[in-house]
């Protein structure tokens, strides 16, 4: 028998309160009650808002904001595995802890070819760290420890598979392989985001030319070599030095070094609110922004001095988000340019803005003994439609089967490329 890859699709809603940003939907317990969460490649298990995450000093519409709530108590297959910190984003001060337990997931929509995966690791949190809940599809396995009363006694720990090792081994997908783009509100009619679990889609990608190795901490492995970002048409350079910075969906925002932020603060106008941590736009210099149209290029290779590499280019629109009332600190919707200032190396990081512009897949079949892990990446492209038209084509799922060294050692080895996307009017 063939298997072939799943094609998840979006739920067709742009959630969050410093986006908006497109959601897939998941089914959490028996029966089950569906959220709506963003897609993390660094987190190894899919999380749920519980009610918690919802006080009385919460505006009313709060558990529609945050995606939906599971209410595990009214789960027939819960099994509490207890509460444990998240360990997600600690280096970039993000907080809060998860209680984990064994549940039934259901993929999609009911009506949407939903797939159901019974006893998966999961968890509910109440952080507003984390507004909109993550899908977790990191393929490495959640290790919970157990607690002891006595610190000298060493006890094992409780080591749960991730979701798509689960349907790797049921036999759902062909391999620990995906294809994911955080999708593109600005772009054409609102292009969802995609995810594919199992290989990728050939319809969103239309080259892939750089390979790039993983580095080897699981929890911080996709590491690209930032050269260079540059203004199109200008003189202007963003980024005095090269630098290694990690790809990750969980989170929205770039993390640059504090030399390269003040580059952007002169070229771009905007002005650094040191409450909220964030680079905020006031209505004039965004009108400013809107009318200059310019594009930021940044370019990637294997590592900071690699000759190989490929230029991304982001217009100006994918950086312009607001904070929303829901937001610490914010009475009322805020523009914001989602830049960070990076304390040291360790927060270099590319987050889910870049890849509303690429698309990140993780083929372990391109790996072995030798090349245990690597990356591709490419530039996206968008070609013109007419305003009326369906900008996404049908999906075009391309399987990538195990390759050996998975199959010997049941390692999640990676390709992530971030690859030109392709909207087409057929489909």
């Amino acid at each position: 028998m063939v298997i072939t890859p799943i094609s998840v699709s979006s739920s067709e809603a742009w959630d969050g309160n410093d986006g908006p940003w497109s959601t897939f939907a998941l089914g959490f317990g028996t029966p089950p009650q569906f959220v709506r969460v963003l897609v993390s490649t660094t987190c190894p298990q899919p999380w749920a808002i519980d009610p918690l995450g919802c006080t009385a000093g919460d505006p009313s519409n709060c558990a529609a904001s945050r995606g939906g709530l599971f209410n595990k108590n009214h789960s027939t297959s819960w099994q509490d595995q207890g509460l444990y910190e998240l360990d997600q984003e600690l280096n970039l001060g993000y907080t809060g802890n998860g209680d984990f337990g064994l549940d039934s997931i259901t993929l999609g929509y009911p009506g949407s070819g939903a797939i159901k995966v019974d006893n998966q690791i999961s968890a509910t949190i109440a952080t507003k760290d984390f507004y909109i809940a993550n899908w977790g599809i990191a393929p490495r396995p959640t290790n919970l420890t157990r607690s002891s009363p006595d610190p000298a006694l060493f006890l094992p720990q409780d080591s749960h598979e991730s979701l798509l090792s689960t349907l790797r081994n049921e036999g759902k997908i062909p391999s620990l392989s995906y294809g994911y783009t955080a999708g593109a509100r600005y772009r054409l009619n609102r292009v969802p985001a995609s995810l594919t679990l199992g290989g990728y889609d050939a319809s969103r990608v239309a080259s892939s030319n750089l390979t790039i190795g993983l580095a080897g901490d699981p929890s911080r492995d996709l590491v690209v070599g930032v050269q260079s970002i540059s203004i199109p048409g200008s003189s202007y350079q963003l980024l005095p030095e090269p630098i290694s910075a990690f790809v990750d969906s969980s989170i929205p925002h770039i993390w640059l070094p504090l030399a390269a932020c003040q580059l952007f603060e002169t070229v771009f106008g905007i002005s650094w609110n040191s409450t909220l941590g964030l680079y905020l736009v006031n209505e004039t210099t965004h009108e400013v922004l809107l009318a200059q149209n310019a594009s930021l290029t940044f370019t990637i290779g294997a590592s900071p001095q690699s000759s190989q590499v490929i230029n991304i280019t982001l217009p100006y629109v994918s950086f312009d988000l607001e904070l929303m009332e829901t937001f610490p600190g914010v009475s009322k919707a805020t523009r914001y340019f989602p830049l960070r200032r990076a304390a040291n190396d360790t927060q270099y990081t590319l987050g889910r803005t870049l890849l509303q512009e690429t698309k990140q897949a993780s083929p372990p079949a391109l790996a072995s003994p030798q090349n245990k892990s690597s990356e591709a990446v490419d530039t996206p492209r968008y070609e013109e439609q007419e305003l009326h038209a369906d900008p996404v084509p049908a999906p075009e799922l391309h399987a990538i089967s195990l390759g050996p060294f998975e199959m010997e050692h049941d390692v999640a080895a990676a390709e992530v490329a971030i690859a030109e996307e392709r909207f087409e009017l057929d489909g």
